[in-house]
């Protein structure tokens, strides 16, 4: 079973070497390299190619594509998936690193009763301060699409898009391709995914080291930036869901509320008051629930059910008395 290292380049000149020898230190050994530079101004393809000069990896395993334009993270992966010819890809971060089994731990879970899965998801760790981000917590080695789904929306299982192995039919199939010149990219693909997703397999050892840099995306104080692609993500969620069958899974109508407070609550702790009534206005339009269907969703778990009701009351509220409610909310259930 052939796999596609996907590794988009920009500006990582300080990471690079570290990054591409442990791809080339991988046991597994049915790979190929894609390296997608994205316009690098430093050194960084020179530093890769000197790096693969000096290894004995197959140079015709190896593909360097260079973007006529700076293009950004998305149309990098997505170039990458197009030009692989391989059963599965694996997207990898240029300022990461991955363990010398991943690739091999990972394709031990590729198939499950004779047949590809769509998805193999490893564990990782943290080179750097835990930024917030979910760890897999999961116990089982594969996922149906429904255990899948409800393991996803109860952040039991990452949103970023690296350390998975990804059926690469799968993806041309549903296309699920990366949204162009949108940063947290991840969230929106990986909740795209859901809606066609089959068998997933799981490995709970940590595969991938995810290196956490002050000037990363997740580490910026550009708060503005990150709020508008976060309003556009959040009023796609609920598009998503309202335009496919997982309108009635009660995890993912709570993953997408949920996703609506949160936000709401970033703007309101980082003191960017401003901001919040342009968030909450699309909180509102965009499709949502009443609160009478939330009784439908979650039956007779009357815990869970009171806590429901209580946030999505401020639907029923005119938008000034709306507003106040939504803080007077706890930020998580």
């Amino acid at each position: 079973m052939k796999i596609s290292v996907i590794i988009p380049i920009y500006n990582v000149q300080q990471y690079i070497e570290e990054c591409i020898e442990s791809v080339l230190a991988q046991n597994y050994k049915d790979y190929e390299i894609i390296a997608i530079d994205d316009c690098s101004e430093d050194l960084s393809i020179p530093i890769l190619e000197a790096a693969l000069k000096k290894s004995d990896f197959p140079k015709d395993r190896v593909r360097i594509i260079r973007h006529e334009n700076n293009r950004g993270l998305s149309a990098a992966r997505n170039t990458g998936i197009k030009e692989s010819q391989s059963e599965f890809v694996y997207f990898l971060d240029s300022d990461d690193v991955i363990t010398p089994d991943c690739l091999e731990k990972l394709a031990m879970r590729s198939t499950y009763k004779g047949k590809f899965v769509d998805m193999v998801v490893g564990n990782y760790q943290f080179n750097g301060p835990a930024i917030g981000c979910p760890r897999i917590n999961v116990v089982k080695q594969y996922l149906s699409r429904r255990e899948y789904i409800k393991e996803y929306c109860k952040e039991h299982i990452y949103p970023m898009a690296w350390n998975r192995l990804i059926r690469r039919s799968f993806l041309i199939k549903n296309a699920l391709f990366f949204e162009e010149g949108l940063i947290h990219e991840d969230t929106l693909w990986n909740f795209q995914i859901l809606q066609y997703i089959g068998q997933v397999g799981i490995v709970q050892d940590d595969t991938y080291i995810y290196r956490v840099r002050q000037n990363s995306i997740q580490s910026s104080q550009d708060f503005e930036k990150h709020f508008k692609a976060n309003t556009y993500i959040v009023g796609r969620l609920s598009e998503i869901m309202f335009g496919c069958s997982l309108r009635f899974n009660k995890y993912v109508y709570n993953f997408v509320e949920q996703e609506k407070l949160r936000h709401l609550y970033d703007c309101h702790r980082s003191g960017n008051m401003h901001l919040i009534r342009d968030l909450y206005s699309i909180c509102r339009t965009k499709p949502h629930y009443r609160p009478i269907i939330a009784k439908l969703l979650f039956g007779y778990h009357e815990g869970i059910l009171r806590k429901i009701r209580k946030r999505d009351a401020h639907y029923a509220l005119p938008f000034e008395e709306g507003l106040k409610v939504f803080f007077q909310l706890p930020y998580t259930l």
